[in-house]
């Protein structure tokens, strides 16, 4: 049997690109999931691919703020055009970009988490100050 080479697991890719852009080690991303990071690591370098349990997708979509069905879907569970992102997911995702976007400062610095209006409100701003559109079709609930 000839055996895959590393990388190629779409999930393990994934959710290593996620763990370099929080800057994060595996040990500190086992402290704060409770997931084994040798496991983690197994993982990212696609020497593990048995999916990992529904439970432990939902610790990771949490710890790196992604939708449990972005996840889901780089798991092998679904494929992308059975995955439709919900109102409060597209909100998420936007208010995620306007957050980790260096060049805009205003009411990125909250105190506490905001509700999805707070996020939907500083989106809004952030689409008229930079003239970008991020949050195509989403204000319709």
């Amino acid at each position: 049997m000839k055996k895959k080479k590393k990388g190629e697991f779409p999930l393990g890719a994934f959710l290593k690109s996620l763990r370099k852009k929080k800057g994060v080690s595996l040990r500190e991303v086992e402290k704060a999931t409770g997931i084994p990071n040798a496991y983690l690591s197994q993982l990212e370098n696609g020497e593990r691919r048995k999916i990992p349990e529904p439970e432990r997708l939902k610790k990771m979509a949490d710890y790196y703020v992604v939708s449990m069905g972005e996840l889901l879907q780089k798991a092998g569970y679904f494929g992308s055009n059975e995955i439709e992102e919900t109102y409060e997911q597209k909100i998420d995702k936007a208010f995620l970009h306007v957050v980790n976007d260096p060049t805009f400062n205003y009411g990125t610095r909250l105190k506490g988490k905001p509700d999805l209006e707070t996020k939907r409100f500083i989106i809004e701003m952030y689409e008229k100050f930079t003239n970008k559109k991020i949050l195509e079709n989403a204000y319709q609930k």
